[in-house]
């Protein structure tokens, strides 16, 4: 479910590591980020069933590096990317 680099380093992993240097519990990430501490652990565990959708996968990485002022880059990167939305192509006009 999640992407893996050589090493086994997961974006949740890069995040649980980001988090423990900078001497935050989990508890307090989410009061700070105003989600649920269950939210936070599943991001963590690179659980993304559990979270809604990929969408908010990578809002809640990317406000989660901000708070703990780190480079998103790395993390969005092993993030799964959601498909961009398909417009049909209709040549018959509006009317």
């Amino acid at each position: 479910m999640s992407e893996v680099v050589e090493g086994g380093v997961t974006a949740g992993s890069l995040l649980r590591e980001a988090r423990q240097a900078a001497g935050m519990h989990i508890a307090a990430l989410a009061v700070a980020l105003k989600v649920p501490v269950s939210k936070l652990e599943a991001l963590e565990a690179d659980n993304y069933a559990a979270l809604p959708d990929t969408v908010f996968v990578r809002a809640l990485a990317s406000s989660v590096c901000r708070t703990l002022k780190v480079d998103p880059a790395p993390v969005l990167s092993l993030l799964p990317q959601s498909q961009s939305p398909r417009l049909s192509t209709d040549s018959a006009g509006l009317n």
